[in-house]
């Protein structure tokens, strides 16, 4: 198989030749530092691009990529022509204020962009009637995906991954209104809330249009998401997310299944197990990143519960054991992971979440080495 063959394989829940790897997407991806000391270690006399200047990490290059064992290639949004990044020293630290509005720090200690600034904090329903809303035309958004895509799809090599969550619809509105804020909302000002979910969603929506009338036939898999939990449960009760949440997840998966053939990739972290029947049930493909190390996640339980509804993406703890394990610590973990989801296909691994700044490249390697040297179907006792 190659590596198209075998992606495809695995997410429709049969058992290819290995296991797919991936690298490189929205929450997939490495940071900067580790992707530089990956280079020296490989011998490359290059340094890498930071893409995401938020969280400071990049899209690695088609070498890395080779070298490492993935199986999937992405098609990113580009920055809107109407804005430009352009930080500002100040006496806190680099200040970024983006497209929407909301303004962002990153200290001279810090690794990455935090929150600040979120210009509607303080607004009213009929404020945001006004407010300066980045525009989802913007043709710098899909310069050059079209592109991309047509040409990965005609190499029919790799699964090729749409990354088109655009910060997402339901982040989107905590930043813009402040995270405690936004909560307290969730209980005391229903309405507020659902008037500024419902226009974060339109501008997405929008945009989804655009991204797929160009690109849409060529595509595997489409990112969305929304972090909906923390380390122990979620981020709200049940009946919070039934009423402001899932109606409008399911309002986007039906908009994209209208417009392609590509599986839906939902992201969340933490502690999700509760609400994984109610991903299905809208019609979300893929969960990501299985975060192993949440209350009710272990991919064994995940696996035995779900595993023939929803195909899982991620598994390798990033939260201990790629920070601070040994390599056999990860080569540990990765055959944990593949004798407990991998039977039966169903399972892309990757680490749960961005490879951070403080991952021996030593382990970085030991992650995608072994999966590609246990990770051959059948996967039996000698993983």
């Amino acid at each position: 198989m190659n590596s198209k063959e075998r992606f495809i394989t695995a997410l429709n829940h049969e058992e290819p030749d290995r296991v797919p790897l991936d690298l490189g997407g929205w929450v997939t991806t490495m940071s900067i530092k580790t992707y530089n000391r990956l280079l020296e270690k490989l011998g490359k006399d290059r340094k890498g691009e930071v893409f995401d200047w938020l969280r400071q990490n990049v899209q690695p290059e088609e070498d890395i990529l080779e070298r490492l064992g993935v199986d999937t290639r992405y098609v990113h949004l580009s920055p809107p022509r109407s804005w430009t990044f352009a930080p500002e020293q100040t006496d806190k630290g680099l200040y970024v204020r983006d497209e929407w509005g909301c303004g962002f720090l990153m200290p001279e200690s810090s690794l990455y962009y935090n929150l600040v600034d979120s210009p509607l904090r303080d607004a009213s329903i009929d404020d945001l009637e006004h407010y300066p809303w980045p525009d989802p035309d913007d043709t710098g958004l899909i310069d050059g995906i079209a592109q991309r895509a047509e040409a990965l799809a005609r190499e029919n090599e790799y699964g090729i991954v749409g990354n088109f969550a655009w910060e997402t619809w339901f982040e989107r509105a905590w930043k813009l209104r402040a995270m405690d804020r936004f909560y307290l909302d969730m209980a005391a000002n229903k309405t507020f809330v659902h008037a500024l979910l419902d226009k974060t969603l339109s501008l997405h929506l929008r945009l989804l249009d655009n991204v797929l009338g160009v690109c849409g036939q060529y595509l595997d898999v489409i990112i969305q998401g929304g972090d909906l939990a923390g380390q122990k449960t979620t981020l709200m009760s049940p009946e919070a997310y039934r009423e402001f949440i899932k109606p409008r997840q399911e309002r986007a998966v039906r908009f994209i299944k209208e417009r392609t053939r590509a599986k839906i990739f939902w992201h969340s972290c933490g502690a999700v197990s509760s609400l994984i029947d109610d991903f299905i049930d809208v019609g979300i493909d893929i969960l990501n990143p299985v975060q192993v190390r949440a209350h009710g996640m272990d991919a064994k339980d995940l696996k035995k519960r779900y595993g023939s509804r929803i195909a899982f993406w991620g598994g390798v703890d990033s939260q201990h054991v790629l920070p601070s394990g040994s390599v056999r610590d990860v080569e540990n973990e990765v055959r944990h992971l593949l004798r407990t989801a991998a039977p039966g296909g169903g399972l892309v691994i990757c680490p749960v979440h961005n490879i951070q700044a403080d991952v021996p490249v030593e382990n970085v390697l030991a992650l995608y080495d072994t999966a590609l040297k246990y990770g051959k179907y059948p996967v039996g006792a000698a993983v």
